[in-house]
């Protein structure tokens, strides 16, 4: 083949993806009704089947043959890799298309690269490990979205990889580079500083250590003759300001006092570098809206600014944005500074006041409206979904505000309106199955707090519903933080995607026992997709038998595989079960994968009526319902 069709290859299948976007999440401006929203969705849902057909050939003809373990990268097969990530993310513009399948790329493309013996080429090796060091950095701010195992050794791996390309910069060694490899050796070097951004966790001092020593080696490269001598023609100002920029960005994380005193000072830095420097390019790619806030952030966790200070300086910046700008400033105005509030506020424990109580409720609405409202085919759409993921993590239920629940749920409509059906119809038949098992075996539910005897049972009936509805309700919460992996119709998940879904249970789990609505739910959110009997499933080690949700948990379970196999709509580009084929499934999994208690439950003629009635009416009840909440 030659290489101008590969170009068209890889060209269509990009183009295909955007349009898939565009399919599963429709604008509502041209669509009439709520019917007329049903109908357009299974046809859209049809033609991404077709273009997942179409997608799927590209990856196993042409792209799985050339990434093969047993392929050796010719010159021409490496440019063509290059071009095809180019398409998948353009990190110019900031627009995803693809960016798991570019990750794989860009590892295998790393590695060819790094295969390199001790006599070969210093400078490629240096702009192999540069070109690395910015691809872990986005592979972990990716991580740090879930609950994941990989995160922690990637990280070290990643920092390893930093170190050795951090002894490129001793003057014997930076000397002999040419000019392309020591501008990689010190822009990279440089933001390695960012691979130990820890988020919402606490690290000990030593990892801070290690992170400022970074910056302040950077500091000295700045100020010492000899690199500028090395290198005349170096954009010296932009690695000036990278230094104030990187520094600045720690304040997302949980610092300690004495690192956000440093941290302050960068952003402080980095302000009046954007006030005073009319460098075009670094105004074009930085807000210095945002610089100010992580000043801000930075100042509360120092000391040196009360937290009700700063909040309400945040506060006042995120009333002055414009409300319809979707633009990188735009989105940051109007999604991260007011994740800043609502952070310095959850981290200081602030004393909320019936101003902010009010603020609270404005944030909410604002926040999912914007999302509701940005364009599908916008390049900044995946940043914005991304950001949106920031909210639970610094989230409070206050009075008259959304619980956490009931963001999450509408969060769902906003980015992902198939898996807002689908927790509404998991739980309508979780809820349905509980009713009827009360009244045929309500012995199942003893173990339900306050439930030691089947009296107790039948007195906490509607308790014991009203959990079984919420808990079906949030089981799939963790999934909100990987959206992009969800929404991934076009082709077949790959390895590293499926072992992020599988992280959805314990990142939903850690994020509900932060909150008072949803903490009860956690072992049914855990437990969802462990077997009846253990024996499979995830996460490992969770044992649903020693939960006193065990019967829940079974029901949830059964549930979440009703709706996912039959749904003909959200999942129409494959062929919808009916419940006939369900009810084999379940007897063929009866005491192992399934509850025995379901074969009984599922022979009973009002059982049958009742879910058979959800799967056809009520089912586009819901999409009727979910019409008139994005409209």
């Amino acid at each position: 083949m030659e290489q101008d069709q590969y170009l068209t290859l890889f060209q269509d299948y990009t183009k295909r993806m955007r349009e898939i976007r565009l399919l599963s999440t429709p604008d509502l401006y041209d669509i009439k009704d709520a019917d007329d929203f049903e109908r357009i969705l299974i046809e859209n849902f049809q033609k991404i089947g077709e273009l997942a057909v179409e997608n799927r050939k590209v990856i196993n003809d042409v792209l799985k043959p050339m990434i093969s373990a047993d392929t050796e990268l010719t010159d021409e097969m490496r440019k063509m890799l290059l071009q095809f990530d180019k398409l998948l993310v353009d990190e110019d513009s900031m627009e995803e298309v693809d960016v798991h399948l570019s990750e794989i790329i860009n590892r295998i493309l790393t590695e060819h690269e790094l295969m390199v013996d001790e006599d070969d080429d210093e400078n490629e090796k240096v702009l192999a490990m540069a070109k690395k060091v910015k691809r872990d950095y986005f592979l972990i701010s990716a991580l740090t979205r879930y609950d994941s195992d990989e995160l922690e050794e990637t990280r070290r791996q990643a920092i390893e990889n930093r170190n050795a390309l951090s002894a490129y910069l001793k003057k014997d060694a930076f000397s002999l580079l040419n000019d392309e490899a020591k501008g990689a050796a010190l822009q990279f070097s440089l933001m390695g500083a960012l691979l130990y951004e820890s988020n919402y966790y606490a690290m000990p001092d030593s990892w801070w250590d290690e992170c400022l020593l970074i910056l302040d080696q950077a500091s000295g490269i700045f100020n010492d003759p000899f690199f500028r001598e090395q290198l005349p023609d170096y954009d010296w100002e932009t690695y000036r300001f990278r230094i104030y920029y990187y520094g600045s960005f720690l304040a997302y994380s949980f610092i300690p006092r004495y690192v956000a005193k440093k941290v302050y000072v960068y952003a402080d830095k980095a302000v009046e570098f954007l006030l005073h420097n009319d460098n075009e390019d670094i105004s074009a790619a930085v807000n210095v809206q945002q610089e100010k806030d992580l000043r801000y952030m930075a100042s509360v966790i120092a000391g040196y600014t009360p937290a009700r200070e700063a909040c309400d300086l945040f506060y006042s910046a995120y009333e002055a944005r414009d409300k319809e700008d979707y633009s990188l400033t735009g989105i940051n105005e109007n999604l991260d500074t007011p994740s800043l509030y609502l952070n310095t506020a959850k981290m200081t424990n602030l004393d909320l006041t019936e101003k902010d109580f009010d603020r609270y409720i404005q944030i909410e609405r604002d926040v999912l409206d914007y999302i509701y409202n940005i364009p599908k085919q916008s390049s900044v759409y995946m940043k914005c979904i991304t950001l949106l993921t920031n909210f639970p993590q610094c989230f409070q239920e206050t009075p008259g505000a959304l619980t956490m629940e009931e963001f999450c749920i509408k969060a769902f409509a906003a980015v992902h309106p198939p898996t807002y059906v689908h927790v509404n119809m998991v739980a309508r038949f979780a809820e349905c199955m509980a009713r009827h098992l009360i009244e045929i075996d309500p012995k199942l539910f003893i173990g339900f707090p306050g439930c030691e005897t089947v009296d107790q049972v039948i007195s906490k009936k509607e308790e014991i519903l009203y959990y079984t509805y919420h808990s079906a309700l949030c089981h799939d919460l963790g999934k909100l933080f990987i959206v992009d992996v969800v929404s991934m119709y076009g082709r077949n998940l790959l390895d590293d995607e499926f072992s992020m879904i599988k992280s959805h249970p314990m990142t939903g789990a850690r994020i509900a026992a932060m909150h008072a609505s949803t903490r009860d739910y956690v072992d049914v959110i855990k437990g969802h997709h462990m077997w009846y009997d253990c024996s499979r499933g995830y996460p490992a080690g969770f044992d649903t038998r020693k939960s006193p949700y065990k019967t829940i948990i079974d029901i949830v379970l059964a549930a979440d595989c009703l709706d996912a196999a039959t749904d003909t709509v959200g999942r129409s580009y494959n062929r919808g079960k009916t419940f006939d084929d369900y009810e084999q499934e379940i007897k063929e999994g009866a005491g192992t994968h399934y509850a025995p208690f379901l074969v009984d439950l599922f022979e009973r003629k009002e059982v049958r009526e009742d879910i058979i009635y959800l799967l056809g009416g009520g089912r586009n009840r819901m999409y009727r319902e979910l019409y008139m909440l994005l409209k």
